[in-house]
């Protein structure tokens, strides 16, 4: 049975990641990548094509509106939640990837009409293809079926960068993408964002109190370190 995952990070913060992200983003086909007459089909089916256009340099981030369609099909989105699970599992005090928003994340991310985006789509769908025919026929089922043990052991062939096994080199560079999207994403939920202790967008309860020692002493230290004196009155 297919599961749903209902996103959780805002539009805005993907606005933010799109437009800061993204170096000189232009307008792409809006078609799928093209593949060689004799590749193999799909085993996790055929992605919709690229729609809509880029937001341009100064979107507007009170109405984040979203001018493209998501393209990833049902099984991919399977995969990624469980490809992100396997990065950021549940624990005592923080929710499953899967549960925050993170494979909607990805798939609006990979659907994106940016010419980088759209190399970050080739070299996932890539990973996930390989991901998905090497538990097959390792273990028989699909990878997000697979074990937590199935999954770690599959993942160890090309996920620590000093012990890449030769061949794949091209899966640990598109898996050192998906990880840096999927912890970033994660922790730009409310959740995450709640346990790292961010809690901005709130108004301050009467006068401004002002930074922290902590913050001060930092602070200090870092122009020292540049040979420069603390402002007067900090």
């Amino acid at each position: 049975m297919t599961q749903s995952y209902v996103s959780k990070i805002d539009r805005r913060t993907t606005l933010k990641w799109l437009t800061a992200g993204l170096s000189a983003p232009g307008l792409i086909s809006a078609c799928s990548p093209s593949q060689p007459a004799d590749a193999p089909t799909p085993v996790l089916g055929d992605p919709k094509p690229i729609t809509g256009i880029p937001y341009g340099s100064d979107p507007d981030l009170l109405e984040a509106l979203v001018t493209w369609e998501r393209t990833m099909t049902s099984q991919q989105i399977q995969l990624v939640a469980a490809l992100g699970d396997a990065l950021l599992p549940q624990t005592d005090d923080l929710p499953a990837a899967s549960t925050v928003g993170v494979p909607d994340f990805i798939d609006e991310w990979i659907s994106s009409p940016y010419e980088q985006t759209q190399s970050d789509r080739q070299a996932f769908f890539a990973l996930f293809e390989w991901l998905e025919r090497e538990t097959l026929s390792d273990a028989g089922t699909s990878f997000a079926a697979a074990s937590i043990d199935q999954q770690s052991a599959l993942l160890d062939r090309f996920a620590w960068k000093d012990r890449i096994e030769p061949g794949l080199e091209q899966q640990a560079d598109a898996f050192d993408q998906f990880r840096n999207l999927a912890v970033s994403a994660y922790f730009a939920s409310e959740q995450g964002s709640y346990w790292l202790g961010y809690r901005g967008n709130r108004p301050s309860a009467g006068d401004y109190a002002g930074p922290t020692d902590e913050a001060l002493s930092h602070l200090n230290d870092a122009l020292q370190t540049l040979g420069l004196q603390m402002p007067q009155g900090l």
